[in-house]
């Protein structure tokens, strides 16, 4: 077996060991709301609860710089000497970001364990970050549609609220840039092809107003819930 051979089997395998153990922590992950309305408790429960969402973002992030690392063993042995170092520095930066987000959530773990447990606790750096679901998923529709059918307080509502206005707005900004698109096409000069073309883009526009305006709506909704209290 050549070198480059035996590295491409340890790569692997370190590739399988590492997503074994990311998928071993789904299930303690939370979407994003989740987070969002979990923090805005402030229980011990919550707490403990959100402990265990860290716990499994650390897993991942630390199963991404096991995958990072080891794909980028093998493009050092790469024939294409220039394509490879390029590819291992790239893979390198990518294993120690991955690694440096991996310690961030492990330090939000310890936090919220803290607090679980009525312990005062000094935030980590990437407290409001973390705090506010970098790292978790989006909510499904399911998931959201479950989370405004158990939503029984205003902070639950303002969560809610909160991530619906996010969402008008950045449907908001793909509709303007679909427009802006649609009008580029319609004065390229290239009639039949460039037609098609912003047609296409002014079909996208139209459903990003709509999903904006579904998004804007149910934003208010919240809004008043959290109000009526």
């Amino acid at each position: 077996m050549t070198l480059v051979s035996r590295l491409l089997v340890v790569a692997a395998v370190v590739v399988l060991v590492a997503d074994t153990s990311a998928a071993r922590a789904q299930s303690w992950m939370l979407n994003r709301l989740e987070v969002q309305r979990l923090v805005a408790m402030n229980t011990s429960d919550a707490h403990a609860r959100l402990s265990k969402h860290f716990i499994a973002l650390a897993e991942t992030y630390a199963a991404d710089a096991a995958r990072y690392a080891a794909r980028a063993t093998p493009a050092i042995g790469n024939p294409n000497h220039g394509v490879g170092i390029d590819t291992a520095v790239r893979r390198t930066q990518q294993a120690d970001d991955a690694a440096r987000l991996a310690d961030a959530a492990r330090a939000m773990t310890a936090y919220h364990q803290l607090l679980s447990v009525g312990a005062a606790a000094v935030p980590p750096p990437a407290r409001t970050q973390f705090d506010g679901g970098a790292g978790a998923p989006a909510p499904t529709q399911f998931e959201l549609n479950e989370l405004a059918r158990r939503a029984r307080t205003p902070a639950d509502h303002r969560v809610l609220a909160e991530y619906y206005l996010t969402l008008g707005a950045r449907d908001t900004v793909l509709a303007n840039e679909h427009a802006q698109m649609a009008n580029m096409h319609r004065g390229s000069g290239q009639r039949r092809a460039s037609q098609t073309a912003a047609m296409l883009c002014d079909r996208m526009a139209r459903l990003s107003r709509e999903a904006a305006t579904r998004a804007a709506a149910a934003a208010l909704l919240h809004r008043q819930l959290a109000d009526i209290g």
